[in-house]
C-alpha cells in the first residue's frame, strides 16, 4: 500500500470506558423500569376491581397506565448495545425482558466494574 492511502486508513478506536459504563447503566435503568411498571399490574387489576366495585370510572387510570407502560417499553427498545450498536433487548418484534445481554453480541449490562470473570 502507498503511503497516502495507509494515512487513511482508520485505527478503530476503543471504546471509552467512562462513557461505556454509562450507556450500560442507561441500559439496565430501562429494563428495570419496565420491570417496575411488569410488576405492578397486579396493582393496577386490584385498584381497577375496587373502582369498578364502587362505580367508578376506570378511563383514565387505564389510559395513564397504559402510557406509561408503553413510554417505557419504547425507552426499552430503543437502547442500543455500546458494543455491537445494534438494539441491546429486541432481535424479532419482541423485547426480551428476562435477558441481562445483548441478544446480538452476548454483551452484559453490568458495568465493567461489577462484572465478575472467575
Amino acid at each position: 500500500m502507498s503511503k497516502p492511502q495507509q494515512q487513511h486508513k482508520k485505527i478503530p478506536e476503543s471504546p471509552d470506558p467512562v462513557k461505556f459504563s454509562k450507556e450500560l447503566r442507561e441500559i439496565v435503568r430501562a429494563r428495570t423500569r419496565l420491570a417496575v411498571c411488569f410488576w405492578t399490574l397486579p396493582v393496577y387489576v386490584l385498584a381497577v376491581w375496587v373502582l369498578l366495585n364502587n362505580g367508578r370510572s376506570v378511563d383514565s387510570m387505564m389510559w395513564i397506565y397504559m402510557a406509561v407502560y408503553a413510554g417505557f417499553a419504547i425507552n426499552m427498545s430503543m437502547k442500543n448495545c455500546p458494543s455491537c450498536h445494534k438494539q441491546f433487548y429486541v432481535k424479532n418484534i419482541f423485547l426480551n425482558l428476562l435477558s441481562k445481554k445483548c441478544v446480538h453480541c452476548g454483551q452484559t449490562s453490568a458495568p465493567p466494574e461489577f462484572s465478575s470473570e472467575d
